[in-house]
């Protein structure tokens, strides 16, 4: 079974909102649980712009190694929650379980990604990286390493 197959089943078979959609999979979790930390940077800013919206889907295509429906299917999902998302809590701790420290590290350099796209930091950018980093249990030496990397 492909990622997202047994909820993209679930999604279209019941026409479930995206709200009602429950994880199934770890990977799913995780997936999900990243995108929405990359796009909560690339909000950060009051400007999701069309650079940032491609690294992301760059990243999570690679990283999860999903097609075009997949990934548009999971930014659809992604985008839903993060807007009505109240705190960074619920998706940091999936990666707390599931992630070492080693790969919350490379998350949090796949922020700085995010947000180096359009070509400048914000400090909103810059405080949500940090927030997501200390939720994480990232060292502030390696948030910083990561910056700079």
């Amino acid at each position: 079974m492909s990622l997202f197959s047994g909820l993209l089943d679930k999604f279209t078979s019941k026409s479930q909102a995206v709200d009602d959609i429950k994880l199934d999979k770890v990977d799913d979790e995780i997936a999900l649980s990243t995108c929405i930390l990359l796009i909560e940077v690339s909000k950060s800013d009051d400007a999701f712009d069309e650079s940032e919206k491609n690294k992301i889907i760059d990243i999570i295509k690679n990283k999860f190694s999903l097609d075009d429906n997949q990934m548009t299917f999971l930014l659809e999902i992604a985008d839903k929650k993060n807007n009505d998302m109240i705190s960074l809590y619920e998706w940091t701790s999936s990666i707390n379980e599931s992630y070492n420290y080693d790969q919350k590290k490379d998350l949090i350099k796949l922020l700085w990604e995010v947000a180096y796209a359009d070509g400048r930091i914000d400090k909103y950018e810059d405080y949500t990286i940090r927030k997501i980093s200390e939720l994480l249990y990232v060292k502030h030496t390696d948030f910083i390493r990561m910056k700079l990397s």
